[in-house]
């Protein structure tokens, strides 16, 4: 077994991207980064220096296919909304043969990955439609069965553990909730509708116009060309506000608390 430092994830997790995008190509799909991994690519051309993972989106056809196809000896794709004990609702890129552990309760995760968020149309009255969407994932949270332990705030997760615990006698089956939400999403898709979002695990909502998910550049990302949206900056401001300024020094950590092995 084999402990992993930072440089290891970021290599093995570039693997994953190279063989994502060359899937993708040959089949006509498309992706962007998305995340930090858009803002580290225009702010430094590759990883936030304090960054130690990728974040890629998909329009939710592209997603949806991507997800049915996509097939690799090297690689897998794991669908959180088929697990019941996450409360996430996208798809990761796994490495065959590594795992993450996260380090306050030791659990084991799935390997050394890519993220994958799908792109859902919306409709132009959106706040109504944003407030179902945010009810039906807060009753994901509440029936979820587990907490999230990789996080600093420990006593707050714990909190909000036992406090499910408490409403999962009242509440549905997680899955059923989840697969609830993936309905939702599958009749909102984004070429069908004026605006679209990408919800991120934390369930923020950002309305976009949705032909910015089509417009596709190139730009480098760690010494490779790469897919991403054309207009970075209207992406870019909307989610982290004046995005070319640093943190403060303090602010400049990881906030993704795992260990990482491989056989």
């Amino acid at each position: 077994m084999k402990t992993l430092v930072i440089n290891d994830l970021r290599r093995i997790q570039l693997e994953i991207l190279d063989e994502i995008h060359d899937f993708c190509g040959k089949h006509g799909l498309v992706y962007s980064l998305c995340g930090g991994t858009m803002l580290g690519a225009v702010r430094h051309k590759g990883y936030i220096p304090w960054d130690d993972d990728i974040d890629l989106m998909m329009p939710r056809s592209d997603y949806e296919r991507f997800k049915a196809e996509f097939s690799s000896s090297l690689n897998e794709v794991i669908d959180l909304s088929k697990i019941e004990t996450c409360e996430e609702q996208f798809i990761k890129v796994s490495r065959k043969g590594t795992w993450m552990e996260d380090i306050i309760l030791r659990r084991r995760l799935y390997g050394v990955n890519v993220d994958i968020f799908p792109i859902d149309g919306m409709p132009e009255d959106f706040k109504p439609y944003t407030n179902v969407l945010r009810t039906m994932h807060q009753a994901v949270v509440e029936s979820c069965p587990s907490w999230k332990a990789a996080t600093s705030h420990k006593f707050y997760w714990f909190l909000r553990y036992q406090a499910k615990r408490l409403l999962r006698g009242r509440a549905a089956d997680v899955l059923e909730l989840k697969a609830d939400l993936e309905k939702e999403a599958l009749e909102h898709l984004p070429q069908d509708f004026a605006l679209a979002t990408v919800i991120y695990g934390d369930f923020r909502i950002f309305p976009f116009p949705s032909d910015v998910f089509y417009h596709i550049q190139d730009i480098e990302f760690e010494g490779k060309m790469y897919k991403c949206i054309r207009d970075t900056d209207l992406y870019l401001r909307t989610v982290y506000g004046d995005y070319m300024t640093l943190p403060p020094v303090e602010k400049q950590v990881s906030h993704h608390l795992y260990d990482s092995y491989q056989e």
